[in-house]
């Protein structure tokens, strides 16, 4: 029996049809594909792209760096399947993140932040949420110079708290640092007093600090790239991820639940400190739950943030006095010629005191806190000198390569606070201040930039006036260098060192001791 096959004409039939289909279909393609290629950068392998350098490496600030002088200022890889740009030079990012703010002012999602409970919070706070403007209002009204003079007077009297520990516990310099920027922010935050570094609410800034540069750091986290993967159960190998986001998702709620709970108990004794959350909850009548809501997260925003980046600046400050005593000299002896040995320098006393200044802005640049800041999210695709940006790529403004651009910051490894600095005969070219930098861009911009840039100024004038810092001695009496080495994470610490912290003069002693 013979078969009924098809002849040789339907075949060809069959071959134009497909032929057709598949025309019509590459048609679509390119007119729906950028005319233009997305910024250059490394490939990485196949699988996970260029992930095992981002997660390998603690400096990934550097890599990038160096990337960009194969590349260009704007280069882009892929960590597994998500889309990651990198801003490398100050045009790029002012013109992206400052010019273009609209597109590129919103944060992005990832499934490890749904799963430690952090998601919650940043679509609240996101700029696609239409209360965005006034969480930013809140903040700003609060922290901005305007609002911040009530917190002047608690600034100051913290810092002759911190005195008094350096003094008598100086080798714990750096849970004192943190004791005085938890305090002072609990203080203008919520109104509470913390005692000491154990201080129950200062623990949960530490909490925080572990939880946000574990799960934060742009394409670390393999389920960022496959969300399937947060069904996995928890017993299964690879699946450790999960065991470490439920243990920390209850501590995230606490931090942004048990202060403001707390808060709320002060105000209703009626003795409570004129803190942001005393403000807000007596500042209108009837307030709902919802905004009771808003006002809790936003007052847990400014809590957890405004600490990490003081803290991290203090610590460089010491790592780069205990390196460079000339710097530190010089600046003590402006204190002394412009202040006198009889009181402590005052907030008023900042732009009498050009070379102080000067040493900040270095300390900043030296170290910026967070090197590659925050990350932003593109919320449609955009075109940047020939450039293809894809909607929904992380865009990562590496502010360490700006700060350590050599066509800008000349000899950028060497701790000069004179960069911001005329010659006596008013020549020179002063080099641009990298706290344009350091607090943020466009949308973004930090609205506690004030009150952490006061709280940084208090603190080092008032050491500068009373200690002396330099490098410690070993058991044979030999100096101790330490390295200029930085942990990973979104917002960086040194890594632990040594140094010699003893006071001036007698007349210090008592300065510190009787000051009120």
């Amino acid at each position: 029996m013979w078969l009924n096959l098809p002849s040789i004409d339907s075949y060809l039939v069959y071959y134009e049809l497909l032929f057709v289909t598949v025309f019509i279909s590459f048609i679509f393609y390119l007119r729906k594909r950028p005319a233009c290629l997305p910024p250059p950068g490394p490939r990485g392998s196949f699988f996970s792209g260029t992930r095992s350098i981002i997660v390998t490496r603690k400096d990934v600030w550097r890599q990038y760096a160096e990337w960009s002088k194969i590349y260009g200022p704007v280069i882009s890889f892929k960590s597994h399947k998500v889309n990651i740009v990198v801003l490398n030079s100050a045009k790029s990012i002012h013109n992206l993140l400052d010019s273009r703010s609209k597109l590129y002012s919103d944060r992005p999602s990832s499934a490890m932040n749904q799963l430690v409970g952090q998601d919650s919070l940043q679509t609240r706070i996101s700029s696609r949420n239409p209360h965005f403007p006034l969480y930013r209002k809140m903040a700003h009204e609060e922290l901005a110079w305007k609002g911040m003079s009530r917190h002047v007077p608690v600034l100051e009297s913290q810092v002759k708290s911190l005195l008094k520990n350096l003094m008598s516990d100086p080798k714990n310099f750096s849970e004192h640092l943190r004791s005085y920027q938890g305090g002072s922010v609990m203080k203008a935050i919520y109104g509470y007093t913390a005692e000491s570094s154990d201080d129950f609410f200062i623990k949960f800034i530490q909490q925080w600090w572990q939880v946000n540069n574990a799960t934060m750091r742009t394409g670390s986290w393999l389920v960022d790239s496959y969300p399937i993967l947060k069904y996995l159960p928890s017993w299964m190998p690879g699946a450790g991820f999960k065991e470490f986001a439920a243990q920390r998702k209850a501590s995230i709620d606490d931090v942004m639940s048990l202060p403001f709970a707390w808060a709320k108990s002060d105000i209703s004794t009626g003795r409570a400190y004129a803190s942001f959350v005393a403000s807000q909850l007596n500042r209108q009548e009837g307030l709902t739950s919802e905004d009771e809501e808003i006002i809790k997260l936003v007052s847990g925003s400014m809590y957890v943030t405004g600490t990490d980046s003081v803290l991290s600046t203090m610590l460089t400050f010491f790592l780069t006095m205990t390196l460079n005593p000339a710097a530190q000299r010089i600046a003590q002896e402006e204190i002394g010629r412009v202040i006198g040995p009889d009181r402590l320098p005052l907030l008023s006393d900042r732009d009498r005191l050009p070379y102080v200044d000067a040493l900040i802005k270095e300390v900043y640049r030296f170290h910026t806190p967070a090197p590659l800041a925050l990350p932003h999210a593109v919320t449609q695709d955009d075109i940047y000198e020939g450039m293809f940006i894809q909607k929904g790529s992380i865009v990562v403004p590496n502010v360490w390569a700006v700060t350590h651009d050599e066509s800008v910051y000349p000899d950028p490894d060497t701790f000069d606070p004179t960069r911001y600095l005329r010659s006596e005969d008013g020549k020179g070219n002063v080099q641009p201040d990298p706290r344009n930098f350091v607090f943020g861009f466009g949308r973004r911009v930090c609205p506690g930039k004030q009150f952490g840039e006061s709280a940084v100024f208090l603190q080092i004038a008032s050491i500068l006036a009373t200690f002396n810092i330099s490098k410690a001695l070993d058991a044979d009496g030999a100096e101790i260098t330490p390295a200029i080495d930085y942990k990973g994470g979104i917002v960086t610490q040194p890594e632990e060192f040594v140094c010699k912290i003893v006071p001036r003069s007698d007349a210090a002693i008592d300065l510190i001791m009787w000051s009120h």
